[in-house]
């Protein structure tokens, strides 16, 4: 009986996780459950129009926080695909993932609703009550060291298969894949910190910089690809000089 070919992704670099993991299913679940807690938001179900209109308002912060939820559970799914690892440290990572998503998840939904209700004039419900600027800087704080965390682990995972590259017979341009891809989310980790240095310092009128600055990620990820092949394609490049 042959084995059946390693499938290949659209990056050249083979795609080992055909078989979906125990480790990817317990993940896959706990995210849905983590997404679940964003969507129960509803003390009861609306009686009448305008308590379906109310509730509906609810949408924006809850599609803006799935959207942060979804990134980093595929970020997860691409890292599982790419490698299929089920090995102590991916497990003891892939925990620590779970856990912080968990913790994570409130402070993501308030952040998003405070900001969105700002937005709007009041307009979008805020149900969560902030009575002064410092426990903003607390919330940001909060939800900065999160996604810093979450960022973190992520690179953690990365920097993990880049230790198995022997057993996995990567090539080299895999390796050195794997290792942009530790280091660029290890850049997405530093936002998170980045923000909350300045919710600590900056004070009260540019105190929102310190949450629009996560904006520059929109920038960030296509610089970092550019950069990534552009260093790849020089040591190619003096490789066969």
């Amino acid at each position: 009986m042959t084995a059946e070919p390693v499938k290949i992704g659209p990056d050249g670099h083979p795609r080992r996780g055909a078989q979906m993991t125990r480790l990817e299913t317990f993940t896959d679940a706990a995210f849905a459950f983590a997404a679940a807690l964003l969507a129960v938001s509803i003390d009861e179900i609306p009686e009448n129009y305008a308590e379906l209109v109310e509730a509906m308002k609810g949408a924006p912060a809850f599609i803006a926080s799935f959207a942060i939820l979804f990134l980093f559970w595929r970020a997860h799914q691409v890292w599982s695909d790419k490698y299929g690892l089920e090995d102590g440290r991916s497990t003891l990572l892939t925990a620590a993932l779970v856990v912080v998503i968990m913790i994570y998840v409130y402070p993501l939904k308030i952040l998003f609703s405070a900001g969105l209700s700002t937005l709007s004039g009041g307009w979008l419900p805020d149900n969560f009550s902030i009575d002064s600027i410092d426990q903003f800087r607390v919330m940001v704080i909060v939800y900065g060291v999160g996604f810093a965390a979450v960022s973190a682990v992520v690179s953690g995972l990365y920097l993990n298969a880049a230790s198995f590259r022997d057993e996995l017979a990567m090539s080299a341009h895999e390796l050195f894949d794997t290792r942009a891809e530790a280091l660029a989310w290890f850049g997405v980790a530093l936002f998170g910190l980045l923000s909350c240095l300045l919710a600590w310092l900056l004070n009260d009128a540019w105190l929102p910089l310190s949450v629009w600055m996560y904006n520059a990620l929109l920038v960030y990820g296509p610089i970092f690809v550019w950069i990534q092949r552009r260093v790849w394609q020089r040591r190619v490049a003096r490789g066969a000089a």
